[in-house]
C-alpha cells in the first residue's frame, strides 16, 4: 500500500498531461522500474551475484545519501530467481533483537507465534532457513538503512550467516548502509563482525558522462517519446550542482519540468536549471559533500582488513590437513 500511495502522489504533477508523460520521471520513490544501470550499480550487482555463489558471510553495500542504495536493493531482490531464492526485506532496522527476529520472519512470510521468546524466534528463523535449504532454496535477507543496526544485531547476523555444518546453507544477509557503518567496523572490538563480511562495495555517485543518459532513461521510462529534452547547458549545470547524486539530480530535474510547463516548452535549458538551483539552494547544499580524506583512509583500512581475512580464510581451506 505504501508503494501505491507513493505512485499516486507522483501523479500529481501538473506537467504530466501536457508533456505526455505516464508518470513522474523524477519521483524520489525507489521504483525498480526506473533503475539505471550505472557503472557503480552494475558492479554492485555483479559482486552480489558472486556473493550468493559463496558459502557464507554477509555482504555490505555502502554509500552516501542519495547514491541509490534503496533502489539498488529493490532491483537486487526483484532480480532473484524465485525458484532458487527466498527474498526478504527489512526497511527499518532500528529495533531490539526480539523485534528484529519477528520482522525477519515476517519478511519471509512466516508469522511468528504470539508471545514467543527471543530463543524461540531465533530457532524458528534458523529452522525456516534450514528447511528451505533442504528444498534447494537459499534464503536472502536484505536490510536497508543497515547503519541503524546495533552492534548486538550485527553480531547476531554474523552468527546467522555462518553455516553450522560443512557444506551447509546459512542465511545470506545483504546490508545496504550509509558510509558511517564502515567507520564503526574499523573498531577493533568489531573484529568478529568484520571477519564475516564476504564482500563490500562502495556505491558512488554517477559520473559526469552518466548524468545525461540517466535523465534520458528516466524520461523514457515515464513514457516520453523524445518530446522532452535537456540541452547541453542544462545537463552541465545539473551535473556540476548535483555531484552525480541521483537524489539531487531527480529533485532539480523535476523542478525544471515545472518551469518547462510554465513556458509551454519542450526543452529544459541552462537558465531553467539555474533558476531551480537559485530557488532551492542546491549550490550550497553540495559543498563539502565528498568524504574527507580521513574518512577515505578509514574505508580503505576496512577493505584491507576484509581482504586480508578472505585471503587467510582461503589459505586455511586450501591447506592440507595433518593428523597430530
Amino acid at each position: 500500500m505504501e508503494t501505491t500511495a507513493l505512485k499516486d502522489n507522483a501523479q500529481q504533477a501538473p506537467y504530466l498531461e501536457r508533456l505526455a508523460l505516464k508518470s513522474r520521471p523524477f519521483s524520489l520513490a525507489p521504483d525498480p522500474a526506473f533503475y539505471f544501470d550505472s557503472h557503480t550499480h552494475s558492479e554492485a550487482l555483479r559482486s552480489l551475484r558472486s556473493f550468493l555463489a559463496g558459502v557464507g558471510g554477509f555482504a555490505l553495500i555502502y554509500g552516501d545519501v542519495g547514491t541509490g542504495k534503496t533502489l539498488l536493493c529493490r532491483r537486487f531482490l526483484e532480480g532473484l530467481d524465485r525458484e532458487a531464492y527466498n527474498a526478504g526485506l527489512i526497511l527499518n532496522s532500528a529495533m531490539d533483537e526480539k523485534e528484529f527476529l519477528s520482522e525477519a520472519l515476517r519478511a519471509f512470510d512466516v508469522s511468528p507465534v504470539a508471545h514467543s521468546t527471543r530463543a524461540q524466534l531465533l530457532e524458528a528463523l534458523k529452522s525456516f532457513v534450514a528447511n528451505e535449504a533442504h528444498k534447494g532454496k537459499q534464503s536472502v535477507l536484505a536490510i536497508d538503512e543497515a547503519q541503524l543496526l546495533t552492534d548486538e544485531l550485527l553480531r547476531l547476523l554474523a552468527r546467522l550467516s555462518e553455516p553450522e555444518e560443512p557444506g551447509g546453507r546459512a542465511l545470506r544477509v545483504v546490508l545496504f548502509a550509509h558510509e558511517e557503518l564502515m567507520a564503526r567496523l574499523v573498531d577493533r572490538r568489531e573484529r568478529y563482525i568484520r571477519r564475516h563480511i564476504a564482500m563490500t562495495h562502495w556505491l558512488q555517485p554517477l559520473s559526469q558522462d552518466e548524468v545525461g543518459p540517466y535523465i534520458a532513461h528516466r524520461l523514457a521510462k515515464a513514457g516520453s517519446r523524445g518530446l522532452i529534452s535537456f540541452d547541453k547547458g542544462a545537463l552541465e549545470s545539473i551535473s556540476r550542482a548535483s555531484g552525480g547524486y541521483a537524489r539531487v539530480i531527480n529533485t532539480v530535474s523535476d523542478r525544471a519540468l515545472f518551469f518547462l510547463d510554465e513556458k509551454s516548452g519542450t526543452t529544459v535549458d541552462r537558465r531553467m536549471v539555474e533558476r531551480v538551483l537559485d530557488q532551492e539552494g542546491f549550490r550550497a547544499s553540495r559543498k563539502g559533500k565528498k568524504p574527507a580524506a580521513r574518512l577515505r583512509i578509514v574505508y580503505l583500512a576496512v577493505i584491507g582488513v576484509i581482504l586480508a581475512f578472505i585471503l587467510y580464510r582461503s589459505f586455511l581451506l586450501l591447506r592440507p590437513a595433518f593428523k597430530l
